[in-house]
């Protein structure tokens, strides 16, 4: 019975009539208004960014929890713009991430036997990972990322 329950909302005293120990909601996240392009979001207008166009866009669903997260309206309105999500994307998702991926590939090349021998890097061998195959997120990370390295060095090589 608690299975099915689960799978509709419920109000809490609904929750606390059937007895069961369940998690109660404790606080109520609030936010003020996502405005797009200087007016409001109206789906019976057609005025804004609703999931069928934001799917037509083809930006990776991550793309757009990461963008909505960092912009989430939490004490004042915000004015969702085309060129802001670009401007952001580029600035904050793909600097910051593309500095990262080039720190832990520069760690990884450095020579082990360097500065002394203290062990600064892995002279470009990446290790096996005993078991991760197994794991089938990292098994497509693994795939995918394999497939850019060998588009990249057949193009660039």
């Amino acid at each position: 019975m608690q299975g099915k329950l689960q799978s509709f909302v419920m109000f809490p005293s609904t929750l606390l009539g059937t007895s069961e120990n369940w998690t109660l909601l404790k606080t109520i996240s609030v936010t003020e208004y996502l405005n797009y392009e200087g007016g409001k979001f109206s789906k019976i207008k057609g005025v804004g960014v609703f999931s069928n166009d934001a799917q037509d866009t083809n930006i990776p669903v991550e793309v757009w929890r990461y963008y909505l997260l960092t912009n989430r309206p939490e004490v004042l309105d915000i004015l969702f713009i085309w060129i802001d999500l670009q401007a952001k994307l580029n600035t904050q998702l793909l600097n910051n991430l593309g500095n990262f991926i080039n720190r832990v590939l520069s760690f990884i090349a450095k020579d082990p036997d360097s500065r002394g021998g203290r062990g600064l890097g892995y002279n470009s061998i990446i290790l096996d990972a005993p078991g991760a195959e197994t794991h089938l997120l990292s098994k497509t990370l693994g795939d995918k990322i394999g497939s850019y390295v060998e588009q990249y060095v057949e193009t660039h090589l």
